[in-house]
């Protein structure tokens, strides 16, 4: 699981997202999950939960997506 605490481009990183080969989930503050790639609600939470700076908990299905989203979050922190 990652645990991210700021996102500077949410629309660069769900980009990112739509490209991953597997699910992206994100775990919500009630212990539920959702894929970020395949609901649109999804989404919004995630930029609502950003928006109050709250601590984002992703993980992913497929290991070969790690990189790309790994390499995502250093660049945009650099």
């Amino acid at each position: 699981m990652l645990k991210i605490m700021k996102i500077n481009n949410v629309e660069s990183f769900m980009e990112k997202v739509r490209d991953c080969q597997g699910e992206v989930n994100l775990h919500l503050p009630d212990g539920s999950v959702c894929d970020l790639k395949s609901d649109n609600t999804a989404a919004q939470i995630l930029t609502m939960l950003h928006s109050i700076d709250h601590e984002l908990d992703i993980s992913l299905t497929d290991p070969r997506d790690c990189v790309p989203i790994m390499r995502f979050m250093m660049c945009a922190a650099a």
